[in-house]
């Protein structure tokens, strides 16, 4: 019997061993996100004496780059310690050769901890004991490809873009993370404007152990919040409606490599899902075809020089802009609203800048801008604007919904719009 019992445990045992492990190596492993862009995961080796972490370090050649001698892997309730790197001495301050040309900032090292056991998925790189240390959450040592969380449809899911909220509230936003979370260094923020168009207040939050972390701040109409992890390393910006409770579920990243962290190439927005008043304007913000001006092209109003010239070109190229938007039939009412809205919203910004536009412009074609001539506008210069109906509260959901209240466009508006509305209206809060 005891015989028995004993090739009975011997099956079950290589049964186990013989299931699904993580593989010895995993390039380029996903994670739920990290605290910094300026370090940047390669590649993870498994073996029975060690795990290497290959890492590139990012930064400005004449700067400095530290990893602490603390750093070590957590998986559950267990840590791994670091106990050796080759091509960087942890707890030094490491600079960039003079050799190595600018946009050229960056090194490569090893780090190797103890080894994790081989059952282990997950893990967290924790460099320090400090919120300002290069932390990677949630890495993903299995391989498997990234399984995005669909969006979200159903009953209140607007197939148009809805009208702008005008009045002040305090919005509640419920940030999920896909990991429990016991680590003190792990923080939020949210930037919203509180009162005025333009201005931003800072609220942070933390994470309880279930990785929900919930802040609440005052809004004062429809707008875009930037929800912030870490240190400013996975941000997103979105459009939360006054007085609102919304959820926004992160998802683990989806990344393809940063080649150049000072290059044109940018960090990817993170995969999430967003449960709101705007979900759908939030999810297809942005996924529309560019029906826009250029105004930050020097060259799109080179040698315009009279107001009258401007506001003739700003008239023609919205024109021209709108005639394809109208011909573009594979748009969806919600992409159609929305890219309406942001042309209109470029023609006001154009409006309310012009003076820094062709200064601009100006100095670029002369070097400086001694000898610029702010350009005089007569009366109807722009009287075409009343035809655009800038007071829907949907131009809310514009780039330029700061310069609504510009007195160069509040003429052409309505004087019930709620451009005209300023904070000593709204009600205290």
């Amino acid at each position: 019997m005891e015989h028995r019992l004993l090739l009975v445990l011997a099956a079950l045992t290589a049964l186990i061993s013989c299931g699904p492990r993580p593989p010895a190596a995993t390039d380029f492993p996903h994670y739920a996100f990290r605290t910094s862009t300026t370090l940047e995961l390669m590649r993870v080796e498994r073996t029975d004496t060690a795990t290497l972490f290959r890492m590139r370090a990012y930064y400005i050649p004449g700067w400095w780059f530290q990893i602490d001698s603390l750093t070590c892997l957590r998986a559950g309730e267990r840590r791994f310690r670091l106990h050796g790197a080759s091509g960087i001495v942890p707890g030094r301050r490491e600079y960039i050769g003079e050799e190595q040309q600018p946009g050229e900032g960056f090194r490569d090292f090893v780090l190797y901890f103890d080894p994790l056991p081989r059952d282990v998925e997950r893990c967290d790189f924790i460099e320090g004991d400090s919120a300002a240390g290069f932390h990677f959450y949630g890495i993903d040592l299995t391989g498997r490809p990234v399984r995005l969380v669909e969006e979200p449809a159903g009953e209140g899911y607007p197939e148009r873009l809805p009208e702008g909220c005008t009045e002040p509230g305090f919005t509640t936003l419920r940030v999920h993370i896909p990991l429990s979370v016991s680590d003190p260094f792990l923080n939020g923020t949210v930037l919203a404007e509180p009162r005025r168009t333009g201005q931003l207040e800072m609220t942070s939050f933390r994470f309880d152990r279930d990785g929900v972390g919930t802040v609440r701040f005052r809004q004062r109409q429809t707008s875009r919040v930037q929800v912030i992890l870490g240190s400013h390393a996975a941000a997103v910006s979105l459009w939360t409606r006054p007085g609102e409770t919304a959820d926004i579920y992160w998802i683990p990243d989806n990344r393809s490599l940063t080649v150049s962290r000072f290059g044109l190439l940018e960090e990817p927005v993170p995969a999430l899902r967003f449960e709101g008043a705007y979900a759908a304007v939030n999810t297809r913000y942005g996924r529309i075809p560019r029906y826009r001006l250029d105004l930050d092209d020097p060259a799109f109003v080179r040698g315009i020089r009279s107001g009258a010239g401007y506001a003739d070109l700003i008239r023609a190229q919205y024109e021209g802009q709108r005639a394809s938007l109208e011909s573009d039939t594979g748009l969806t009412p919600l992409q159609r609203d929305l890219a309406e809205v942001l042309l209109k919203g470029d023609v006001v910004k154009a409006v309310c800048t012009a003076g820094e536009i062709l200064r601009l412009s100006y100095t670029l074609e002369h070097g400086t801008d001694a000898g610029f001539l702010p350009p005089a506008f007569a009366e109807d210069d722009f009287a075409w604007l009343a035809a655009l109906d800038l007071s829907d509260s949907r131009m809310l959901f514009s780039e330029a919904a700061e310069y609504l209240s510009c007195p160069a466009v509040r003429k052409y508006t309505s004087r019930t719009s709620h451009a005209y509305k300023t904070e000593t209206l709204y009600p205290a809060l």
